[in-house]
């Protein structure tokens, strides 16, 4: 099993795709209420977010990425996707 593809394919299709509309989101939001501080923390947290797996597909790119770690990336992945259902 390619882990590697696996997780470059997850993240541009979904995981990027879904960060990149939450901050669209956050942003919008923020500009009704320019003052709501858990606004701005979840905005910073959520472009920390979006830098670290736009780092990882350059460690993709880069081929500096091994398959395990690939696989890690991906069961952590899958853990946040397994508790968000839960809720």
């Amino acid at each position: 099993m390619d882990y590697i593809k696996d997780l470059e394919k997850l993240l541009k299709t979904d995981v990027l795709v879904e960060v990149n509309e939450n901050i669209k989101e956050l942003e919008t939001n923020l500009e009704k209420k320019k003052n709501s501080k858990e606004l701005k923390d979840e905005l910073k947290y959520m472009k920390e977010v979006k830098k670290y797996f736009d780092d990882v597909l350059l460690d993709i790119e880069n081929e500096t990425i091994t398959q395990e770690q690939a696989s890690d990336i991906l069961e952590g992945l899958e853990d946040m996707r397994t508790d968000n259902q839960e809720i």
